[in-house]
């Protein structure tokens, strides 16, 4: 930072800009004895706890704990480096700033850097003119209106059209006075054998793509119909590198801050849906993989990355990837899996924006997204199974580097594989020193005392519609002791709802992995027949366990109510004086 400014400068600066004043231009606050008070601008909040203390010229959020001064405020809030911060600043409070020193070279880049900036808000400001204004691209805005989007999202990311004809922006262009080697070299124009130029993108919707600053460095193309290339894509120019840059990254980076939370997807189109239907933190790479400096431009913003991509085999490839690129990094990560192998395009247009929020609340984070990948594809009843499952689940482990994550991950693998937690972690130490896995036969041969009377029950009454009728007339959710088994139970209660049988989407591929190994696990291993007397075994054994569970957890409330001298102790007492009796009558 010195580099630019001495500590001298950044005092004056500091001190001439009341920090109360320079972010009242930016929020609302209200004074409170000495300090003032607002919402804070960097989280979602209703009840004000954003403090502002201009005696410190220090700010402090007790919500989200963001705090700093007049500068990191600027910075965080407008998305600037520290010179840009300052100089904003300078200009308010009109001071002059020492210019640095500048070699020839550098002032003749950033001059040439500078007309690139230029020419391509020309070339926005061309194609949304031609989209919103002129017959020339109407076919464009009635694409663009026929997927959905309205004239608000058109505009706020001012989108585009580029005319069919070869010349139509060189030709406008070289009116104005455009040096014509800016063109080529932005990939605005080409130019053929003959050494004609004509215009590049010609009959294509456009996308203009920004840096955090609301600079247009490049563009993306696409066709009306379906005909290839379907994208065009600006060149890579000194402005202008994809895997530095994230599509809506300028009109996301507020609400990305606000929600903490980062929804990545694939494509243009499924962005500008989601901000369509006002969900307003999403963006897209530019047609490559999530890459560390992806990341870095999310750092300062978000705490969860969440990635949206299509759920085909290269979407899951570049889901993978990404997972690995996001490990030990300071960001959770979550993994949306669409039904139905949809796009998020799809999925707001056919379900609509709450639908799509709850999806991405409950979808599982990277090493379920993992494990459940690998399960559906190998068969956990074998050795080979397990083995395989193994082998792609402890490399992802092995990269992370806190052991109690370690520790916790591999514990989580015990169930879905049915396997001991001991020989889980033994296998990994051996992956560890020797990098394969030698599972044994006999790891495959589960204790009969693992398998219990509830495990049994879930079984069945995923089995037969009839029998969880009849169970669910005895046995509640809140009776089943397993977190796993009871949303497994509600599934299944589901299925019955709308008359679907487990067996029907188990063809369809429509259960989540772990449901559907559980489920398979229990087919292996239960090895009787149904009867009366079997159904009403298992409905007593688990309902009286559920009944002693109780039983204990008041009993236990009672004593704590009784030596604080709370009244409330009685109403325990009674309910535990109640569950005896049903005790009784389950024996």
């Amino acid at each position: 930072m010195s580099k630019f400014f001495d500590d001298d400068i950044i005092e004056q600066v500091k001190d001439a800009n009341d920090i109360v004043s320079v972010i009242s231009e930016h929020i609302p606050l209200k004074k409170k004895g000495k300090n003032y008070w607002g919402c804070c601008p960097f989280h979602n909040e209703k009840t004000p706890s954003f403090s502002v203390t201009p005696e410190k010229g220090f700010f402090y959020c007790f919500g989200c704990r963001e705090s700093g001064n007049v500068i990191s405020f600027l910075m965080k809030y407008d998305n600037l480096t520290f010179p840009e911060a300052i100089e904003r600043l300078a200009n308010r409070a009109n001071i002059a700033l020492p210019e640095r020193t500048v070699s020839s070279a550098e002032r003749k880049r950033m001059a040439r850097m500078e007309s690139m900036y230029e020419v391509n808000e020309l070339a926005t400001n061309f194609f949304h003119n031609c989209l919103v204004k002129t017959e020339l691209g109407k076919q464009g805005l009635d694409y663009l209106l026929k997927r959905g989007l309205s004239m608000e999202t058109i505009t706020k990311f001012r989108l585009g059209f580029a005319p069919d004809g070869w010349d139509k922006l060189y030709s406008a262009f070289i009116g104005r006075g455009v040096d014509p080697n800016l063109l080529l070299e932005l990939g605005l124009c080409r130019k053929n054998e003959q050494g004609k130029i004509y215009d590049y993108f010609r009959k294509r919707v456009m996308f203009p793509i920004m840096d955090g600053k609301g600079r247009v460095l490049g563009f993306g193309g696409r066709v009306l119909d379906d005909s290839n290339p379907k994208y065009l894509n600006s060149p890579e120019t000194e402005i202008f590198n994809k895997g530095h840059l994230l599509f809506a990254f300028y009109q996301s980076y507020r609400s990305i801050r606000e929600k903490k939370q980062a929804v990545l997807v694939e494509g243009y189109m499924d962005v500008l849906s989601c901000h369509n239907a006002g969900i307003t933190n999403v963006v897209a790479s530019l047609g490559t993989a999530y890459t560390k400096d992806h990341g870095r431009l999310l750092m300062r913003q978000a705490e969860e990355v969440v990635l949206a991509y299509d759920m085909d085999g290269a979407g899951r490839t570049a889901a993978k990837r990404a997972i690995e690129l996001l490990q030990n990094t300071e960001f959770s990560v979550k993994v949306v899996s669409m039904p139905d192998g949809k796009d998020p395009d799809d999925f707001i247009k056919n379900h609509g924006s709450e639908a799509w929020q709850e999806l991405v609340d409950t979808s599982p984070r990277d090493f379920e997204f993992l494990l459940n990948e690998s399960l559906r594809r190998h068969d956990t009843n074998s050795v080979e199974g397990k083995r395989s499952v193994l082998g792609d689940m402890f490399p992802f482990i092995a990269g992370h580097e806190s052991q109690v994550r370690r520790d916790e991950y591999l514990k989580a693998m015990a169930l879905p594989l049915w396997l001991d937690v001991s020989t889980i972690i033994t296998y990994f130490r051996q992956f560890l020193r020797q990098g394969n896995i030698e599972l044994k036969q006999q790891d495959l041969n589960v204790p009969k005392e693992h398998f219990t009377d509830e495990e049994e029950l879930l079984y069945w009454v995923g089995k037969d519609n009839t029998i969880y009728t009849l169970v669910s007339q005895y046995i509640g959710v809140e009776d089943i002791s397993h977190p796993m088994y009871r949303v497994y139970y509600e599934k299944i209660g589901d299925l019955v709802t709308r008359g679907e049988t487990l067996s029907d989407i188990l063809l369809e591929g429509a259960l989540d992995a772990e449901s559907w190994h559980m489920f398979g696990k229990w087919s292996v291993l239960i090895d009787r027949e149904m009867n009366e007397e079997l159904l009403h075994n298992l409905i007593r054994s688990v309902r009286l366990k559920s009944l002693r569970n109780q039983y204990k957890e008041h009993s236990r409330l009672a004593d704590q109510l009784s030596r604080a001298n709370d009244p409330r102790f009685i109403e325990e007492l009674r309910m535990c004086q109640d569950l005896q009796e049903l005790i009784k009558q389950w024996s």
